[in-house]
């Protein structure tokens, strides 16, 4: 099956819908900002990230704007000594006292792939400050989710031309270590696994794993990304159809145990995505592109429900696939994560038409554009290929 969609430039409409001008509002009312719910360090990360992607492909002026909104939100979120909160009233009052470490990993991770893909140096020298004053807390972090989003932020900072690739490192190797001792001690025949369950943002610790490879070298991160990543994959498969697991009941090693089939969530699906290309750029098996696209894919209907998540006449992203149908609102974070998995993917055929162009062989064609528009690889060939390096 084909999906027309996909051919069609990243719109950027309800992400802009959903933004006012402190930044993202975090919840919709079907497709109307529900204004109550304020915003999150979280949400407004992760946007960050999506439009310096979509600037990078597209040079608009729009993305401009709002990595500027975004960025602002994260030093405004951002405490004296260097941390984050995460939630933040719509009357722009914080409202926790700290936020998670889920948070502050999200919000080190975007300001790292500012520095790696900047725009100009009015978003490049407050992301570089901001940066350096959370450094010190990474290694205070303690859950696995917040170390791996530091790890795949560190992996972007040392690729950056501001990154100290030493102090990367340092700092990286510790974290990477950590989630190779949880999978040794989860991992038994039939859980190749680095925790004791599948709960949420699954796909995030083997993406980790990978990006500390490319880091650092060490074929032993490699070796539990691929493990964990398979094996994420087939307990996540029906037919080769990628089915989440849903947020109804979360999975343990429990015999012959089948993940929830429903609530199934985009971020998921975008994660899945996010980290079949960093196994693609850390090995260049064609595994990790096919993957990547059946997950792109989820969002446009081939899941087990056959219901598309995307809405085409918002361009936002329906927050759930449920059993009776999809979760009407589109609320940010599920339409960040459709835009972010798009743009990726984007960009990684962008790559592989480069590739092509200048006499690589790929083994996925069928990834390429329909059209080669040049002759001469994109101006993000060379940097991709520099990352790809690392």
């Amino acid at each position: 099956m084909t999906y027309p969609e996909l051919d069609q430039p990243v719109s950027l409409d309800h992400l802009e819908r959903m933004t006012d001008c402190f930044g993202l509002i975090q919840h919709a009312n079907y497709s109307l900002p529900d204004l109550r719910t304020g915003y999150t360090t979280d949400d407004n990360a992760r946007a960050l990230v999506v439009v310096l992607k979509h600037h990078r492909l597209y040079g608009d002026k729009l993305s401009r704007e709002l990595a500027y909104r975004y960025l602002a939100f994260l030093m405004y979120a951002q405490t004296p000594e260097g941390q984050f909160h995460n939630f933040v009233s719509y009357d722009r009052t914080p409202i926790d006292a700290l936020g998670s470490e889920d948070a502050f990993g999200r919000a080190f991770w975007a300001l790292a792939h500012v520095l790696a893909n900047p725009i100009e140096r009015g978003l490049a020298d407050p992301a570089e400050r901001m940066l350096h004053e959370a450094l010190p807390w990474i290694e205070k972090l303690e859950h696995p989710r917040s170390k791996a989003y530091c790890l795949t932020g560190l992996h972007g900072w040392a690729c950056s031309s501001r990154g100290d690739v030493l102090r990367a490192q340092q700092l990286a190797r510790p974290l990477a270590d950590y989630l190779v001792r949880r999978y040794h001690e989860h991992s038994r025949p039939g859980w190749d696994w680095i925790l004791p369950e599948f709960t949420y943002a699954n796909a995030a610790l083997p993406e980790a794993l990978f990006r500390a490879h490319q880091l650092l070298g060490d074929d032993c991160y490699l070796a539990v990304a691929a493990r964990s990543m398979d094996f994420l994959v087939a307990k996540t498969s029906i037919s080769d159809t990628l089915a989440v697991v849903g947020n109804r009941e979360w999975l343990q090693p429990d015999g012959d145990a089948a993940p929830a089939l429903y609530d199934q969530q985009p971020i998921e699906a975008g994660l899945v995505v996010e980290t079949s290309w960093a196994g693609y750029e850390a090995t260049g098996e064609a595994k990790y592109l096919r993957r990547a696209q059946r997950a792109l894919e989820w969002f446009f209907g081939r899941n087990l429900a056959g219901l598309s998540l995307y809405d085409p006449e918002t361009g936002g992203c329906f927050d759930a696939l449920m059993e009776g149908g999809v979760n009407q609102n589109r609320g940010a974070e599920s339409t960040v994560c459709l835009l972010l998995a798009r743009l990726v993917m984007v960009e990684a055929r962008q790559r592989l038409a480069d590739k092509t162009l200048m006499g690589e062989s790929i083994e996925e064609p069928g990834l390429l554009p329909a059209k080669v528009q040049s002759a001469e690889p994109s101006a993000q060939a060379a940097s991709g290929q520099a990352l790809a390096r690392q």
